[in-house]
């Protein structure tokens, strides 16, 4: 301490025409909440104040921090026991009704039938009071309604009225499923999310099968989770297309509103109807995007409790590849600032395309609805995180908001790479996108150096005996990284400052720092790093910065440009997945703990074309190579290191065997790509 304090005074004697008092002892205080007597005599002499004056203020700031410290501690821990809480009900409930599809017996199957009675007997209520309010004659009940109106409504699309009474029957359904305890929903082992019944649902909804006919398959689940924003903040992203592509950066890779029946007021969002085709993405070339138009409704049920509907109009295309069922969000405010969302995902879509790697996980972790919500809970922890982060005092707040959106743009920059999204914007060179034929892409660029006019993208999927949390943990190691990340190859990596921080202490965007043994300021890397664990899916995703900027962006921050236009970043990563069928046999172990890891490894780096917009044959060829053999590099060590890795430390000296191949590699990474890639 008496070493930093000599520097820092000094440093403050010399800079003192430069700060204010309260700045200087700002700046104090993040390095020593306690000053001595002689601290403080120093710091009088330097702002101009008194020794009382020094005293009460540095008082005063350690008794604002402890109550901020102490307010956010106790507002973590209680929206944490509701969810316990929430959780605990659940589980009650399906410990109370478990089916089991094999050996029903008769207690079981009567319970099955009463609760089909009361739906499809609230079901017909709910159509009576939609046609009295119409002044239309009933119909026979809402699955007909349902199964139907999509013809009734092609034929008027443009009929508001129609339009309001096919958004409103949708809303009826989806607030059923979200609200029904019992029959309709299996709860799944080790997992925070329910799968449809199909059978009770045929039953409930007997005409509703219509898709099946042609090829598509049902994907229907429900998950609920606890998101720190307050919820007419959750209806504004969900309801405005940039902000919804934003909310969910590694999910959406393109929405827009095609039209707007009901516009909204000056009070909102509520009752507007409007059509948008939103394309979801998932983060492994083996799974192909999904492009769906469907039908947004908001309606406000009571005060502090509103639900967002997303229906699909039938408009009779056979090239339509996926269409949604009654879906959306049953948003409940629990306190302010905070509110509990029940997401259902319910869609037929065909599937032809997927890898057979992901095709048990299809119904339930890609595009399932824990995916949905885990993003949410994770975006709004982290927004809210931005604004009350005390572990970097250093950093201002717009520096960590401006930082926070490079982290999402570097999200969806890996995420719609590696799926080649983004309206045709990728064009594939070669590969499906496995570990035996790796996937090449590029797109043309006008970002960053004239001397690159494309961005290559590399990528393959593949699957390993580690689960999930091994896998991710191993990754994350500081102490393991320089065993096969190219771009610290041989250096020292701690981590440098926390800029967010999401759900636990997975979820996190960081700035690492790297720096080369026996070197001041030569080798100095810094790295963006954005991370998440959740059982539908982890991702760690990261990519090299320039120092100066990063000093710019933090220490003289400024509002970054709208949409994707700050820095260029190159991203490189890991999306992993748990294997579905390799944990079956774990009932009740929680999903990524046991059984295997589907893990997607992808890397950008930009490039320049040829004439005519070819792209060189050796570029392609030193890609493959270069993925083949950091593929190799990321094997060697998650099986060799897995064993130890909740020893290791957060960063230390590395020994790494294969020094002289990842120098090699990394002059291909570096942003002066070498010849070989330009010719």
């Amino acid at each position: 301490m008496g070493d930093e304090w000599e520097t820092w005074i000094a440093a403050g004697f010399k800079s003192a025409n430069k700060y204010n008092a309260c700045m200087l002892s700002f700046r104090f205080f993040s390095i020593c909440g306690h000053p001595d007597d002689g601290q403080k005599r120093h710091l009088s002499e330097t702002t101009g104040l008194g020794l009382d004056q020094v005293k009460f203020w540095f008082q005063n700031k350690r008794t604002q921090v402890k109550t901020m410290c102490w307010k956010e501690e106790n507002y973590k821990l209680s929206v944490e026991n509701e969810i316990l809480r929430d959780e605990n009900r659940r589980v009650k409930i399906a410990h109370c009704t478990a089916v089991c599809l094999t050996c029903c017996n008769s207690s079981v199957q009567n319970q099955l039938a009463v609760e089909m009675e009361r739906l499809m007997g609230q079901s017909e209520w709910l159509q009576q009071e939609i046609a009295r309010s119409n002044g239309t004659p009933p119909a026979a009940n809402l699955a007909f309604q349902l199964n139907s109106s999509a013809d009734y409504v092609f034929s008027g699309q443009h009929d508001q009225q129609m339009i309001a009474e096919l958004a409103k029957n949708a809303m009826h359904a989806l607030i059923i499923l979200a609200e029904s305890h019992v029959a309709l929903w299996f709860p799944v082992p080790g997992c925070s999310y329910e799968v449809l019944n199909k059978m009770a649902y045929d039953q409930a909804y007997p005409g509703d099968n219509s898709a099946n006919a042609i090829g598509f398959k049902t994907e229907a689940t429900r998950a609920v989770s606890m998101v720190m924003m307050d919820y007419k903040s959750v209806v504004d992203f969900l309801m405005d297309p940039y902000n919804y592509r934003t909310f969910f950066p590694e999910v959406i890779s393109g929405a827009v509103t095609n039209r707007i029946y009901t516009w909204p007021t000056s009070d909102g969002y509520n009752g507007v109807i409007q059509l948008m085709t939103v394309e979801m993405m998932f983060p492994s070339p083996l799974v192909p995007a999904r492009k769906c138009t469907f039908l947004r409704y908001c309606n406000v049920l009571n005060e502090g409790l509103v639900v967002v509907i997303d229906v699909s109009l039938d408009d009779g295309s056979i090239f339509s590849k996926c269409r949604k069922m009654p879906s959306g969000f049953l948003i409940q405010s629990i306190r302010p600032n905070s509110c509990k969302v029940t997401a259902i995902e319910h869609v037929l879509a065909d599937d032809t395309g997927v890898h057979e790697l992901y095709q048990p996980c299809m119904n339930g972790l890609v595009f399932g609805a824990r995916r949905w919500v885990a993003t949410m809970a994770r975006q709004s922890a982290r927004m809210r995180d931005v604004h009350h982060n005390k572990t970097a005092p250093q950093v201002s707040t717009k520096g960590r908001k401006n930082l926070m959106k490079l982290a999402d743009d570097l999200l969806a920059s890996f995420a719609g790479g590696i799926a080649a999204t983004g309206g045709g914007t990728w064009t594939v060179v070669i590969g499906a996108g496995t570990e035996k034929d790796i996937r090449v892409a590029y797109r043309r660029t006008t970002e960053g150096s004239s001397s690159y006019n494309a961005i290559l993208s590399v990528t393959a999927s593949l699957r390993l005996p580690l689960p999930m949390r091994k896998t991710f943990d191993l990754l994350r190691n500081l102490t393991h990284r320089c065993k096969w990340d190219v771009l610290v190859h041989g250096s020292v990596v701690k981590e440098e400052v926390t800029i967010a921080r999401g759900v636990g202490n997975d979820d996190t965007v960081t700035v690492l720092h790297c720096k080369r043994a026996g070197r001041e300021d030569r080798g100095r890397t810094m790295i963006l790093q954005n991370n998440g664990y959740d059982a539908s899916g982890s991702f760690m995703v990261y990519s090299q910065i320039d120092s100066e900027l990063m000093n710019t962006m933090v220490l003289s921050p400024s509002d970054l440009p709208p949409g994707r236009g700050g820095p260029s970043l190159y991203p490189t990563g890991f999306s992993l997945l748990p294997d579905v069928e390799a944990a079956q046999d774990s009932s009740g172990i929680a999903l990524g703990e046991v059984g295997g890891t589907l893990m997607t490894m992808g890397f950008q780096i930009p490039v320049k074309l040829a004439s005519g917009d070819r792209m060189y044959s050796r570029s392609a060829a030193s890609a493959i190579r270069l993925m083949t053999d950091t593929i190799a590099l990321v094997k060697k060590t998650l099986m060799n290191e897995h064993s130890g890795i909740y020893g290791g430390e957060k960063g230390g000296p590395c020994a790494d065997k294969n020094q002289e191949h990842a120098k090699g590699i990394h002059r291909l990474r570096s942003p002066c790509i070498s010849q070989n890639l330009l010719n």
